[in-house]
């Protein structure tokens, strides 16, 4: 039964379960080293030990150094091509709620705007109406003042023709009491006394 060597051929074991938080912690098991930190950080610290294994001549330590942060500097461009997705999606959705807001605020106003109009437009009729009607009293008021003018003239005409009437009645009246003829009445001759009785027979013999 054999067993499986350990250190050499073994491949970096790297905390694959990270978050896509920039700052959040993670474990990194390098080649014989081991760094906690961001993504970030252990990109960093990487690359520096790579850079002092190749100044001391450990060209293999170098480039596995390399490797673990270039693996990490991946993981930091993912993360940050992310939250600029995100920030750009956050950005048109903010802009479309504000486009959606102010589309309604503009209806809104439209929708005041067209009240006010029609509020205005009522208050014109209403005001015309007014008028019209003020004006058709004063017509029927026009039109009524000469009837009442004619009746009281034919009133006074008919006073005035009534008391003509009776004016010349009376004149009729007292005309005819003029023109009637004076009838004096005679008076009979009385008869002669008895004593010229007597005489009238002498004188004529």
């Amino acid at each position: 039964m054999s067993r499986r060597p350990r250190g050499r051929g073994r491949k970096p074991q790297h905390n694959t379960n990270h978050n896509k938080n920039p700052n959040r912690s993670v474990d990194s098991n390098g080649p014989d080293v081991r760094v906690r930190g961001s993504a970030k950080t252990i990109s960093d610290k990487y690359t520096s030990l790579a850079h002092d294994a190749s100044v001391s001549g450990h060209r293999v330590k170098a480039e596995s150094y390399l490797q673990h942060a270039e693996h990490y500097f991946r993981i930091v461009q993912e993360i940050a091509e992310e939250a600029a997705a995100k920030a750009e999606l956050h950005q048109k959705e903010q802009a479309r709620i504000q486009a959606q807001k102010q589309e309604q605020q503009a209806q809104k106003q439209e929708q005041q705007e067209q009240q006010a109009q029609a509020q205005v437009q009522k208050q014109e009729e209403q005001t015309q109406k007014q008028s019209a009607d003020e004006s058709n009293d004063a017509q029927d008021e026009q039109a009524d003042k000469p009837k009442s003018r004619s009746r009281s003239y034919l009133n006074r005409r008919r006073s005035n023709n009534g008391e003509a009437s009776e004016t010349e009645a009376q004149t009729t009246n007292e005309a005819s009491k003029e023109s009637k003829p004076v009838t004096k009445k005679l008076r009979k001759p009385k008869k002669a006394e008895s004593s010229t009785s007597g005489d009238e027979p002498a004188l004529a013999e």
